[in-house]
């Protein structure tokens, strides 16, 4: 029990990790053309991704066995790691003034509103159906991560 729940935590944070840096990836080419359109695109396209791995993190067998608390924690993770984030990447490494848009306390209260309304709609199929995070996961997970962090790496250097 107590290694599936290290895994669960391991594995929720690399996926909130990933569907964060995922997210800035994909909104980086819009939003350097038009900040409109990726506020746009951050509000209709980040909630898929967002959506689904939340979702994936709901699922997970480990954390706690209350859906409500998992949903709790699931939600904690993703805006503790996006604040954290947001701060790290844009206002302190990309010296940006802009971070603190409405839109992104408004992305913050999604994930919230996302880990719950999942847990609520989806509770029985949350209960039936739970999955196993493995080592392999977690591999999988850093090697997309770090893949990740790459591309942003690379977009920020030639399109600054």
């Amino acid at each position: 029990m107590f290694k599936r729940n290290r895994l669960w935590w391991a594995s929720t944070v690399l996926t909130v990790m990933c569907l964060y840096w995922l997210s800035n990836v994909v909104l980086w080419l819009p939003w350097r053309y038009s900040p409109q359109l990726g506020i746009a695109m951050m509000l209709t396209v980040n909630p898929l991704f967002w959506g689904v791995g939340i979702y994936r993190c709901l699922a997970c067998e480990g954390g706690t066995k209350n859906l409500m608390q998992k949903a709790f924690l699931v939600s904690l993770i993703a805006v503790g790691i996006s604040l954290i984030s947001d701060f790290l990447f844009f206002a302190v490494g990309m010296g940006s003034k802009d971070v603190w848009h409405a839109t992104t306390f408004y992305g913050y209260a999604w994930l919230v509103i996302l880990a719950f309304g999942e847990a609520l709609l989806f509770r029985k199929r949350l209960m039936a159906k739970r999955y196993v995070a493995t080592k392999k996961t977690l591999l999988v997970l850093m090697g997309c991560l770090l893949l990740l962090w790459l591309l942003q790496f690379l977009f920020v250097c030639n399109f600054k």
